[in-house]
């Protein structure tokens, strides 16, 4: 019986011990593994600290101190030089609301773009945009100013001041008053009225058939050898804002021109043509559909003005 006793009692301080050794052990592992997940939690701070912080450095390095020159054409096509820091990333510069058309990197501290064309000709100061190829934006310190610098720079200025707001001093001619619009604006650019090019229609009601009938206003323009140059649709490569566009609805009819408008845009990258104009008032009327949806079958040429 005693033997019996003893050995109850080593079996139990046995199962003690086995019990204890096994509370410590997962004890250990318990702490070794909290341990370990309070070190990778450390680390995945501190890294995203540290890239938090050279993020926080490459924007405050980033910056476009002066542009040169400051100011430019209402057409834009200049090539502007930008100075400042961290450029070498840049992918799109925009000048208000405009991208430019063409962005160079010359180092980290330079790129030089291409102005475009002021937003409808207005003049003024826009403020000047850049955009990294990550989507960083990168506000100019520097703004840009649009002056009218050039005769077409005048010309587009007073076409987009008047498409819809019409030009009283001139009048407005009541069944169509296209050409009326057109021939304001090539005054605006620099044209001087002749005998056979004028109109009076605001105050005398005297005016030339070639300042506001179709047929001949064209035929006036075509006489124009020095100063205007008769395109066709097959040459649309060659046309260029401000000149002039001749319409005719109906070929058929051998009646000649019936509408005229002037390029406002040329795209370059897509060859569209967009135009100004009265009767249909319009800023960016498309050519294209002008002469097939809105006019099926009909037909148009140019005039390059010089």
């Amino acid at each position: 019986m005693r033997s019996f006793f003893l050995s109850v009692r080593l079996r139990s301080s046995l199962e003690d011990v086995i019990a204890t050794r096994t509370r410590t052990t997962r004890s250990v592992v318990a702490s070794l593994f909290v341990a370990a997940l309070a070190l990778t939690g450390c680390s995945a701070v501190e890294e995203t600290q540290t890239e938090g912080a050279e993020q926080s450095k490459k924007i405050d390095a980033t910056r476009i101190d002066t542009i040169s020159p400051a100011s430019g054409s209402l057409l834009g096509g200049e090539t502007i030089t930008f100075t400042g820091q961290g450029l070498d990333h840049v992918s799109s510069v925009v000048f208000g609301g405009v991208a430019a058309t063409s962005v160079t990197v010359v180092a980290d501290s330079q790129i030089q773009v291409v102005a475009p064309a002021a937003l409808d000709y207005a003049v003024g100061a826009v403020s000047v945009t850049a955009s990294s190829d990550e989507g960083e934006v990168i506000a100019s310190a520097a703004d840009y100013d649009y002056q009218v610098v050039t005769p077409v720079d005048a010309q587009m200025q007073y076409a987009f001041a008047h498409w819809q707001d019409y030009n009283e001093v001139w009048g407005v001619f009541p069944d169509n008053d296209c050409g009326n619009f057109v021939n304001q604006t090539l005054i605006a650019r620099g044209w001087e009225q002749t005998d056979d090019w004028y109109s009076e229609w605001a105050t005398t009601g005297d005016f030339s058939d070639s300042w506001a009938r179709g047929p001949a206003m064209d035929a006036w323009f075509a006489s124009q050898t020095d100063r205007a140059t008769r395109l066709s649709l097959d040459q649309r490569d060659q046309v260029k804002v401000g000149d002039v566009v001749m319409f005719d609805w109906y070929p058929a009819n051998e009646n000649g021109v019936d509408h005229t408008m002037l390029v406002s845009k040329v795209d370059a990258a897509t060859g569209a043509i967009s135009m100004v104009g009265h009767t249909i008032d319009a800023q960016y009327r498309d050519l294209d559909q002008a002469i097939t949806i809105e006019n099926p079958g009909a037909t148009a040429w140019f005039y390059s003005i010089a």
